[in-house]
């Protein structure tokens, strides 16, 4: 008689067994970088950096909190703030920004304003940076700071899965703080930040564990949280990333699949709600460019109006390695590319399908920016390429795995020097996140700035 096999554990999948972990470290010793990285950041938050970028959402807050409403118009901060980031339906203003981060926001300052703080006390100078000093540190520190901070720490957890040793890991992750965009905008309340920490992480919770049993599904459950989150926050980065680990997560299992769609619904329903609260459907602010001409309107005036000045494809060029480019600005990024592809090269790497999504998304995201979007002015007067902090940590990932092969000392030098070149940009742009490196004459952006591969702009505002 056959033997009975019907009671046996089925074997996981090849995709979903448990990785190895050539420098495993506990979870104390990940997020002692974090930590660092969070408490340098609550010192630099003051004094206030602040924009027509960050007062459309700020206003956005207030009017929440004290008048129980998404529009703006009423808010007395309206005429001061000069914010060009306004977009008006049925006769109203609104702010253009995705909804769910001043709704977080409001959950923030509702407390405050309770207590007797005011976001915009316009009773006098004193008083107005009396009461929105406290308010911005407490907005910016527990909305912004700390998921910069979570990006680091979900950046260490990942680099157990490469094999250099745990101090320079260590090094790596918290240099890569010092060095990037995450430090320039952990100090300014905006949405990058905020997108980065939540798809760090929940790469990180994808890549580090099975998907299978009652933790996996957990686990799964617990990325598309955070992953959804992200995608209400950040829509190209974080929508983009959202769709790269629910298809990871779907070659691994299909109930985790499911988990991680279930956990994602709750954060993609508080979008589709509020955002139908602006525009009448969950589709976002951009998708009715005629909200954005109203009379009035800063876009419908003739410096507003966007003007073609060169090729999408030159604009490519421009995006990468331009005065404001991504590689330009965090020139460590460089080695990504080589660590994706000799990652993808090693059939058994822990991080191989990783890597798949992380050049995925990249390419995708390049080309929406580049050939997508309408503009490509689009980042406005804002230093460097937020747009893609979000993917920035998991990029640096790779570059950190290429120093397996790139054991020569002319490329460690160069790996740290690049570095060193992103940390001069990081510290820079941190002193006034929303100003053009174009526009700047600081000293160390002019030496750096020899180095830089395209030095031509197309921005004309």
């Amino acid at each position: 008689m056959a033997p009975n096999h019907s009671n046996d554990p089925v074997p996981p999948r090849a995709a979903d067994r448990p990785i190895d972990l050539p420098r495993p470290i506990g979870r104390a010793r990940a997020a002692i970088p974090a930590l660092v990285f969070a408490a340098t950041l609550g010192v630099l938050v003051d004094p206030p950096r602040v924009s027509g970028n960050v007062w459309s959402r700020y206003m956005t807050i207030e009017s929440i909190v004290e008048r129980g409403t998404l529009r703006v118009d009423d808010s007395p901060y309206l005429g001061p703030s000069g914010s060009p980031d306004l977009a008006k339906f049925d006769g109203r203003l609104y702010s253009d920004k995705p909804p769910v981060l001043p709704a977080l926001g409001a959950a923030v300052y509702g407390p405050m304003h309770r207590a007797g703080y005011r976001m915009f006390d316009l009773r006098s100078p004193r008083d107005f940076v009396a009461s929105f000093g406290p308010v911005n540190r407490a907005l910016v520190v527990l909305l912004i700071a700390l998921p910069s901070a979570l990006a680091l720490y979900g950046l260490r957890r990942i680099l157990q899965a490469v094999d250099v040793a745990r101090w320079l890991s260590d090094l790596l992750t918290i240099g890569f703080g010092a060095s990037s965009l995450l430090l320039t905008y952990g100090v300014t309340f905006n949405n990058h930040s905020v997108a980065a920490g939540l798809l760090t992480m929940a790469f990180a919770v994808v890549l580090l564990g099975p998907s299978r049993g009652r933790g996996g599904m957990l686990r799964s459950g617990t990325s598309g949280v955070l992953a959804g989150l992200a995608a209400t926050i950040d829509l190209p980065a974080g929508g983009a990333m959202w769709l790269g680990l629910l298809c990871w997560t779907a070659v691994r299992s299909r109930r985790a699949a499911t988990a991680y769609a279930i956990g994602s619904a709750s954060p993609l329903l508080l979008h589709c709600v509020l955002q139908s609260l602006v525009t009448g459907s969950p589709l976002p602010v951009e998708m009715y460019p005629e909200s954005l001409s109203y009379e009035g309107s800063y876009w419908a005036t003739e410096i507003g109006t966007y003007e073609e000045t060169i090729p999408r494809g030159e604009f490519l060029v421009e995006l990468l390695v331009g005065p404001q480019g991504w590689l330009t600005v965090t020139p460590i990024l460089a080695f990504s590319p080589i660590g994706v592809a000799l990652t993808m090269l090693r059939r058994r790497d822990a991080m191989r399908a990783g890597a798949i999504v992380v050049a995925v998304v990249t390419v995708v995201l390049l080309g929406y920016y580049s050939f997508g979007v309408r503009r490509t002015d689009y980042s406005g007067q804002s230093f460097g390429v937020r747009h893609l902090l979000p993917i920035s940590p998991l990029a640096f990932a790779y570059a950190a795995a290429s120093l397996q092969w790139l054991r020569l000392g002319i490329w460690r030098i160069v790996f740290v020097a690049s570095m060193l070149i992103g940390g001069v940009y990081a510290v820079e742009g941190m002193e006034d996140p929303w100003s053009r490196i174009e526009r700047r004459s600081d000293l160390p952006l002019r030496v750096v700035g020899r180095f830089v591969l395209y030095p031509w702009s197309s921005y004309r505002r």
